[in-house]
């Protein structure tokens, strides 16, 4: 989205140009001028928010911005988004504008409620909810509104409304997020002599004592070791029992040992509890529409992304269902059914043998439950080892699980790296009370 401030300037400095135009392009970071490609485009910006939402029951709507300056352009969406009675229409705008001034203290005890908690709270009622804020908040954060904390559904929401006007904008790849995301770092950072491995496991860390029982990062085991100053690892929080330490000088492992170097003694990583989300790719001889993306209501999908043409001229469209319960595709007959039942909202006249192929792909720990009082357990970047550092969703992002918080939690890091911040006193309590005991 146009709120992903970090993505955005991340993109930029690897050589994506998200210029003012509709088709940010990619430019090659190191191509002479006399050879220089045309550029590709990457992204697809949606100005203004504007999304088509259909109903299981055949009733459609959009939620559209007006053409009024922000934040007033919002209020219009909302008013106009005729799915809900014009009463909560209004319960929807009073609700969203309290947040602007919401305090900070409040935002933070909001962290002990629910999302679900917090908006019965605020007089929403069962409509409302189910129209407006749970497509949000399964969005956003990936779980139900009784399972997601009030304090982060804040947090977006301020980010997406309130940040400008064009945060509420959409950003849809036109590649797949790793041609996006990854190959142009990579480019980037090869050509300024870094060394990259994939599929190679780290196994564990390397450390060695330096004083008074302290200990520092000596490097990395894989396919071979890595002898490192500084470590930053940014492995999902259910992975690091996996990775062992071994002690440099008497070689002696401790499987799960780098836990206890990241983790407070309050904190397992258990805390951390994995939600899915399940992708289905399908491919049709008859068009579904070519709208970017449109919300499903009342169903089992609930977002359909047209990805163009394929060679075979059929028609690509994904579908996603975010807080996957696992059980969507047990029965590949009843998938199917069910696949046409709801695409028929899209195109009434869609068959059966309409549809050519169906792929779904299952990410069953796509990001992690930000379940209400998670906040305080989420982790600071350093570590009580010196030279050891987390990154990740775990981390203390401010955000739930998503691309934006990814980044910002590589950034945080690196900085901290380049201060020399490698080793902090980590009480019992969680990270809020993390301080420094010493720079290096």
């Amino acid at each position: 989205m146009g709120c992903y401030k970090a993505t955005l300037r991340y993109l930029t400095e690897a050589g994506v140009n998200i210029g003012e135009n509709d088709a940010p392009r990619l430019h090659p970071p190191h191509t002479h001028a006399h050879r220089a490609a045309a550029p590709v485009p990457l992204l697809q910006r949606m100005r203004g928010l504007a999304l088509p939402f259909r109903h299981a029951n055949g009733n459609s709507a959009w939620l559209r911005a007006g053409g009024g300056p922000h934040p007033l352009s919002l209020v219009q969406a909302f008013l106009r988004y005729d799915l809900l009675p014009l009463p909560a229409r209004l319960g929807i705008m009073r609700t969203a504008l309290r947040l602007r001034w919401l305090s900070h203290s409040a935002l933070q005890n909001l962290d002990a409620y629910s999302a679900e908690d917090w908006l019965r709270r605020c007089a929403q009622g069962k409509e409302a909810i189910a129209l407006f804020w749970r497509p949000v908040i399964l969005a956003t954060m990936n779980t139900e509104p009784a399972d997601a904390s009030a304090k982060l559904l804040i947090v977006v929401l301020r980010e997406i409304f309130f940040a400008g006007a064009e945060a509420a904008d959409i950003l849809l790849p036109t590649v797949g997020l790793s041609q996006l995301l990854i190959e142009p770092v990579r480019q980037t950072l090869e050509a300024r002599g870094a060394r990259i491995r994939t599929g190679v496991a780290a196994t564990a860390v390397e450390t060695y004592s330096i004083s008074d029982g302290r200990l520092a990062v000596a490097g990395v085991q894989a396919d071979e070791r890595y002898a490192a100053d500084s470590v930053v690892l940014a492995v999902a929080p259910w992975a690091c029992d996996k990775i062992a330490t071994v002690d440099r000088d008497s070689s002696v492992a401790v499987r799960g040992g780098i836990v206890q170097w990241i983790l407070p003694d309050s904190l397992s990583w258990r805390r951390f509890i994995p939600s899915e989300i399940l992708s289905i790719h399908v491919w049709t001889t008859r068009s579904l529409g070519e709208a970017p993306m449109t919300g499903l209501l009342g169903t089992t999908l609930q977002w359909v992304f047209y990805k163009g043409r394929s060679r075979d001229a059929s028609w690509h469209y994904s579908c996603t269902v975010s807080a996957a319960s696992g059980q969507e595709t047990t029965d590949p007959v009843v998938f199917r059914a069910l696949l046409l039942k709801e695409l028929r909202l899209l195109n009434p006249e869609l068959a059966v043998d309409d549809i050519l192929h169906i792929l779904p792909v299952r990410e069953k720990r796509a990001t992690f439950v930000p379940a209400p009082g998670m906040e305080q357990f989420r982790l600071l970047p350093q570590t009580s080892v010196q030279g050891l550092f987390v990154a990740g969703d775990a981390t203390a992002t401010g955000l739930p699980s998503t691309i934006e918080g990814a980044v910002r939690s590589g950034v945080v890091a690196a900085e901290a790296v380049l201060r020399g911040e490698g080793e902090v006193y980590v009480p019992t309590g969680g990270p809020s009370q993390v301080r420094n005991s010493s720079h290096h």
